[in-house]
């Protein structure tokens, strides 16, 4: 099959594995909601920690993040694809977390598929995020301001390899996407973030009954 095909092939496949909601999976098996009713809406990791508790948020951070790296190192390091397409795969798998075919293309802000895509990309960069993001998570208690945080310096560490040819030219392009979609994504955090009413790690959703 030609290369090219089988690379737009995993774009595709990227899309829809990102768009499996594994958070709205567990608050359905766990609690038995539908968790875009609660909280933030979203069917992200932190929504689900905050409604669900931690054990299955960090489920659904781990799953989050596994439905973006294997499409992508599958693509780079197991079947050759064409360079041009490693971007685009881990831009489809962000954009089927935010907005899941499955689930009426409602879905979370895509940070966990980005930082697991951007780490396959450009392991560096991944470090550089994490590394930059944890402390003023750890700081602050904002996951929304670490977030960006994170998403900036990943981006910009991936885009500054990319032009010194530590990594392919292209990997930018998806520096550049992922973090514009994420400071879109999180316009409304920084809203509340400079009016001072964002929620902060640790403080729990209303609690739900069983």
């Amino acid at each position: 099959m030609n290369s090219h095909l089988i690379g737009l092939l995993f774009i595709f496949a990227g899309y829809l594995i990102g768009s499996i909601s594994f958070g709205l999976i567990i608050g359905r098996v766990v609690k038995r909601i539908d968790i875009r009713d609660y909280g933030s809406g979203s069917t992200g990791a932190t929504n689900v920690l905050r409604t669900c508790g931690f054990f299955w948020g960090a489920a659904a951070l781990l799953l989050d993040m596994l439905k973006a790296a294997v499409p992508v190192a599958l693509a780079v390091y197991m079947y050759g694809t064409p360079t041009w397409c490693h971007p685009f795969i881990g831009l489809a798998s962000i954009l089927g977390h935010v907005r899941p075919i499955f689930t009426g293309f409602h879905g979370g802000k895509g940070m966990a598929s980005g930082w697991a895509s951007l780490t396959v990309l450009s392991p560096w960069a991944g470090l550089a995020a994490i590394i930059c993001a944890t402390p003023v998570m750890g700081a602050t208690r904002y996951v929304s301001l670490g977030s960006m945080v994170g998403s900036t310096v990943g981006a910009w560490t991936i885009i500054g390899f990319s032009l010194s040819g530590y990594c392919p030219i292209n990997y930018s392009i998806f520096g550049i996407g992922g973090w514009l979609t994420t400071i879109y994504l999180h316009k409304g955090n920084i809203q509340r973030l400079i009016k001072g009413t964002e929620r902060k790690m640790g403080q729990q959703e209303p609690t739900i009954s069983e």
